[in-house]
């Protein structure tokens, strides 16, 4: 039977636990909401806002300019500022997190009317400066090899660049809705966030109806992060 000084002795122990717990969490949330979107919003992030988007547009037209498909039927750029995990008070060796990144991703839209592999080699020749990874064109013709679009976990295939920030998904063959390009703009809650489109009207749902494989070139470039004190 336990004393009634062990239990008390208990009970404090698991008070101050819990205390500890609650203070930590606290320092763990680091800036409020409203603080981190005063920061989203500052001059400083605004700027380098509008630089990775000059910089991003630049390079989308580097890529319609050499693209063997013709100009994107469609240009999306999605802005997001999110929340992050911030630092870890009960592991002072875990890795240093972000309590805010800020990403910019330009999404490019083309429907191709030529069986995939040829896509594929399309890239090899084209003039835009960006280098794909063979790793990733050949996981990718090993998809369609193994029918990896009919298996019930089905994604959009996909291939990355040699440096990363470029990539390139495309609607998989099938009725599947988890082996499709899916609308870009964001369903979760953000700190600051925007998703443009131009044409503005035009769905992927639409460019679906016409002759082809729908594929989204992505550009990605993250350009600032806030880390708690």
């Amino acid at each position: 039977m336990t004393s009634p000084l062990r239990r008390r002795s208990g009970q404090a122990a698991s008070l101050l636990f819990a205390f500890l717990l609650m203070g930590v969490g606290a320092c763990a949330r680091g800036p409020s909401q409203n603080e981190l979107k005063k920061i989203a919003a500052s001059d400083e992030v605004r700027q380098k806002r509008e630089q990775t988007e000059r910089e991003l547009r630049a390079r989308a037209d580097e890529i319609g300019a050499s693209s063997p498909w013709g100009p994107p039927l469609r240009t999306t750029v999605v802005d997001t500022c999110t929340r992050g995990g911030g630092k870890n008070y009960l592991d002072q060796n875990a890795p240093k997190q972000p309590v805010m990144s800020c990403m910019m991703r330009l999404h490019l839209y083309f429907v191709v009317d030529r069986p995939v592999p040829q896509v594929l080699q399309d890239l090899r020749s084209m003039n835009a400066p960006t280098k794909w990874s063979e790793d990733s064109i050949h996981s990718a013709l090993r998809y369609y090899e193994n029918k990896t679009y009919e298996t019930s976990h089905a994604y959009p295939p996909s291939i990355g660049s040699r440096t990363g920030g470029e990539g390139l998904a495309w609607d998989a063959p099938g009725d599947n809705v988890k082996s499709k390009v899916r609308e870009p703009c964001p369903g979760y809650k953000l700190v600051l966030g925007t998703c443009v489109s131009d044409p503005a009207d035009l769905t992927l749902t639409a460019m679906r109806e016409r002759p082809g494989t729908l594929f989204a070139w992505t550009l990605t470039a993250g350009y600032h992060e806030v880390y708690s004190t």
